[in-house]
């Protein structure tokens, strides 16, 4: 009887305990799911001081009692950290910046010095952040009661602007990280011109043509500055250029701009040079851009090379894997151009395509090649496809020569030399039939008749090779 009671005891057990790993690993997945899609809405107020910008950061959005750790910049001073009922907030453990959300706001007040005889200032690294949230909505509001005779810019979009008795008003609205913030002591006029607000002291500058940014349709929304108050800049979000920039010169910094959006930090620049030198009709700057260029418009037709440029624009990220993807799209076939040419400062692979196809002999199957195009012509792996036709292959000589034989035929050729030898019989021809591509020898389709007597067809998804008669 007792062992019938300590079965269904453990029995009950099992039970009990199966129950109670569901629950948590259920639970612990949604807790998961819930920090993975956690997003935040940032709200900062901008007030002027004479040297110094006072700023408060609310942050929305946050789980509340989750421990979070805060990425503060050396150029904050006077920072303070408060929940959403104006709290001091706790700290989480000795490390000073990592604290718990008592709710679901963290609210930070700091200033950052400002030089006032300063006639511009850029902020660029001015506010706090939480590392791994993505913030969906932000504002930025800015009162300015000492700067006035200037303007203030951002890389977001301004929304509304008002001057009154005392103070001038801004009120920037858009998505992501925190912008850069920009001002400058000469007056500056705003003109909207496709998805980019141009900033400029005066309105010809706000009026240039960009034409091929108009061809291209909307991008990622960009501030632009024309200025000679400032240097130079450009990140993610803002442009600043001088005055006398050339429309044609500041359209190749925006578009470089937009590429550098889609691809990850460790970019080759010279991938980026092509498509931007392509969209413009441009002369890449780099080396291998400019060789990698010409091979696209020499295996591509000018709408197929422009609608390419077009797909890449537009798409929301990129890399080698997926540039190739579009230029397959694009031309009917497959091909890795610009993963093959990612690896190091090698000289470019030449680009071409392939197609997979079954290879038949007299009608059998024999292997699964893939055609090469390239220059117009169609290649077949030299190797494989010779060995499909009994002969038997070896490279010789570091690889630079391949002897085939079958029965009493006897072939040698040569990678880097215009002559063959049959049977101890050399024979001179106008071009090399041998081809490397990439580490693979190809010959073009229409030697395998004039050398060996075989006549090759593609078809549908398949090559046929059939010897000739006599």
């Amino acid at each position: 009887m007792w062992k019938a009671s300590l079965f269904i005891f453990l029995i009950l057990s099992g039970i009990i305990s199966g129950m109670l790993f569901w629950q948590w690993q259920a639970y612990s997945e949604h807790a998961i799911a819930l920090e993975s899609s956690e997003a935040i809405t940032q709200e900062i107020t901008v007030e002027t001081r004479l040297k110094e910008l006072k700023i408060t950061q609310k942050i929305n959005g946050l789980m509340a009692h989750e421990e979070y750790r805060l990425v503060i910049p050396d150029t904050l001073f006077k920072w303070k950290c408060k929940n959403g009922t104006g709290e001091a907030c706790d700290s989480a453990d000795e490390n000073p910046f990592t604290f718990f959300s008592s709710d679901d706001q963290m609210i930070f007040e700091y200033t950052v010095p400002i030089n006032e005889r300063n006639k511009a200032l850029l902020l660029t690294n001015w506010f706090v952040k939480i590392p791994g949230k993505k913030a969906e909505g932000l504002s930025i509001t800015l009162t300015d009661s000492f700067k006035r005779e200037g303007s203030w810019a951002a890389g977001i979009r301004l929304k509304a602007r008002k001057k009154l008795d005392h103070i001038d008003y801004y009120y920037f609205e858009g998505t992501g990280d925190v912008p850069t913030l920009y001002w400058q002591q000469k007056p500056l006029l705003k003109k909207a011109i496709n998805n980019a607000e141009v900033y400029s002291e005066d309105i010809q500058a706000a009026s240039l043509n960009f034409q091929k940014l108009n061809d291209i349709g909307n991008f990622p929304f960009l501030t632009i500055i024309f200025t000679d108050q400032y240097p130079e800049y450009k990140d993610e979000n803002i442009l600043i250029a001088s005055s006398r920039t050339e429309a044609k010169m500041l359209e190749k910094d925006i578009i470089t701009l937009q590429f550098q959006r889609k691809f990850a930090e460790n970019t080759q620049m010279w991938i980026i040079d092509v498509l931007t030198s392509g969209l413009l009709d441009m002369n890449p700057i780099s080396s291998k851009g400019s060789t990698a260029l010409q091979e696209l418009q020499g295996e591509l037709t000018e709408d197929q090379l422009k609608a390419f440029l077009m797909k890449a624009i537009k798409v929301n990220s990129l890399n080698a894997e997926k540039l190739d993807k579009l230029l397959s799209d694009v031309k009917g076939l497959n091909t890795h151009f610009f993963t093959m040419n990612t690896k190091g400062d090698a000289p470019v692979v030449p680009l071409y395509f392939q197609k997979e196809k079954k290879l038949l002999v007299s009608g059998a199957e024999k292997a699964s090649i893939d055609l090469i195009y390239r220059d117009g012509k169609r290649l077949l792996p030299f190797a494989v496809t010779m060995k499909a036709l009994g002969y038997e292959v070896k490279f010789l000589s570091s690889e630079e020569t391949m002897l085939l034989s079958k029965g009493n035929n006897i072939y040698r050729f040569y990678l880097n030399k215009n002559v063959f030898i049959y049977n101890e019989e050399d024979y001179g021809l106008l071009e090399n039939p041998l081809t490397n591509q990439n580490g693979t020898v190809f010959m073009e389709i229409q030697w395998f008749k004039s050398l060996f007597g075989v006549s090759a067809e593609d078809k549908e998804g398949e090559i046929q090779l059939n010897s000739e008669p006599g």
